[in-house]
């Protein structure tokens, strides 16, 4: 809520404004804070870089052809 506004003498409206704006900047914190434990979590992983999905150098890549129609 704005400082100083009283849900009292706000319109339906402007409470509606104001309850989205609060749930909108939950959110925000919400995905922030997840990203930013997640990212803290990947750089505390000892193995991470060992689960990416690289092919060597000598791995042969084929294509299969698609089925027509």
């Amino acid at each position: 809520m704005s400082p100083g506004r009283n849900p009292d003498n706000m319109t339906t409206s402007e409470r509606r404004a104001e309850i989205a704006s609060i749930l909108a900047s939950a959110m925000l914190h919400s995905i922030r804070d997840g990203r930013r434990r997640a990212s803290a979590n990947l750089a505390n992983t000892p193995d991470s870089n060992d689960s990416r999905l690289d092919l060597s150098a000598d791995s042969p890549l084929s294509v299969a052809p698609r089925p027509a129609g």
